[in-house]
């Protein structure tokens, strides 16, 4: 048996099957990446990973910046973090050649080099872990600008219901205009196993073994569920979702909930960033619905639901300007882009669940960092200096 298993583990070597966890528990956030990881992710899109020795998706950093560049450090979920695209291809990696490409760039006055992008985007984190990330790493390389993206269609529950990740994650709640963590996720069972002995022995099995890495591939396989209903081509159904009639429709009072604590991280996070000599900026990343690219299905789902695709832009806009704090949202113009362009942001051809479902490609990526940096430019903040 052992040597079966011996040649085995060494065929699984040869032929380059290397598949280790991405992901580790945190104490504070439930889950986080793990450090100095290289693997391939094939999931969803194509694309080399790399984690560096901070345990975040990027290039090495150095704590303190060079002299004329403006330091951004980027926070969200999955969209931020971008496994399924190459990182030069991120929207992240490109905004700052797309920043410098705009003519007379308000926000880059005073930085002769430009700016520099650190992301400390997670998948499945919702506003309060990307908020803790903050306290606990991104302030540390002191950013000039700090720039959270918020993913409407999971981030309003994600901070208060914590059913997703590696042994789930901390939750908060708004009472009497407080705003109170739960970090009752630490008492799971599986956050639990993950910390133990029996738990730690597990990880370093399948960091270690190609071949345990092999088997734990074809379990999650065996898991999948997303996209069964699709062949090659894509799925036939419009993407709305469980949310889709609330979140573009009439309000429940569930999201309500959800729009409240969301606002209330947003605030204490930029009193927090205004204390720490950074500026709070908000941008939200398109979901599928928003960029379906068969315009007529978008509005027959309109007449059907009665929705308003851009509602939650809207809403974020008036409660965010209420606490000062700029909000770039990327829905209007990508829709825009959808509509005359043909743009096809979400989704990969030949994959399910298809084209028009799920994460950006590249050229979503591509078009939002485009977007985004002529936003950027736009903004006018003098507090932010070299």
């Amino acid at each position: 048996m052992a040597f079966s298993l011996a040649v085995l583990e060494l065929g699984c070597r040869l032929v380059g099957i290397e598949q280790p966890r991405l992901y580790r528990t945190d104490s504070d956030r439930g889950w986080t990446l793990k450090a100095n990881v290289l693997t391939h992710w094939n999931q969803e899109g194509s694309a080399p990973v790399r984690t560096n020795s901070q345990g975040y998706r990027d290039r090495e950093w150095a704590l303190v910046k060079e002299p004329g560049v403006l330091r951004m450090a980027v926070l969200g979920d999955s969209f931020t973090e971008a496994l399924q695209v190459p990182l030069e291809q991120t929207w992240v990696n490109q905004l700052p050649a797309a920043m410098a490409a705009v003519p007379g760039c308000r926000l880059l006055n005073g930085f002769p080099e430009g700016a520099e992008t650190l992301n400390f985007g997670v998948g499945g984190y919702g506003t309060g872990q990307s908020w803790l990330t903050w306290q606990k790493d991104a302030q540390r390389f002191q950013p000039q600008l700090v720039l959270h993206a918020v993913y409407f269609e999971n981030d309003l529950r994600d901070n208060i219901q914590a059913e997703r990740g590696s042994g789930s994650g901390p939750t908060f709640s708004l009472s009497k205009g407080t705003l109170s963590r739960s970090n009752a996720f630490r008492s799971r069972s599986d956050y639990r196993f993950r910390r133990s002995w029996a738990g730690q022995a597990s990880d370093w099995v399948l960091g270690w073994s190609r071949l345990a890495q092999l088997i734990n591939q074809l379990k999650n396989l065996r898991n999948a569920t997303a996209g069964e209903e699709c062949d090659s081509s894509g799925c036939t159904f419009f993407p709305l979702g469980p949310d889709g009639t609330k979140l573009y429709g009439r309000e429940s009072d569930d999201l309500k909930q959800g729009w409240e604590v969301l606002t209330a991280i947003l605030r204490t996070w930029k009193q927090e960033a205004d204390v720490a000599g950074s500026q709070l900026v908000v941008t939200s990343v398109t979901t599928p619905p928003q960029l379906w690219p068969n315009a007529n299905d978008r509005q027959t789902e309109i007449k059907k639901h009665g929705l308003d695709w851009l509602k939650p832009e809207k809403q974020l806009a008036t409660l965010l300007e209420a606490d000062g704090i700029p909000y770039l949202p990327l829905a209007p113009e990508l829709q825009r882009q959808a509509d005359e362009k043909g743009l096809i942001a979400h989704g990969f051809a030949g994959q399910k669940p298809g084209p028009g479902y799920g994460h950006w490609n590249k050229a979503g990526h591509k078009a939002a960092a485009t977007v985004l940096a002529r936003k950027l430019c736009s903004l006018d903040l003098p507090g932010i200096s070299d």
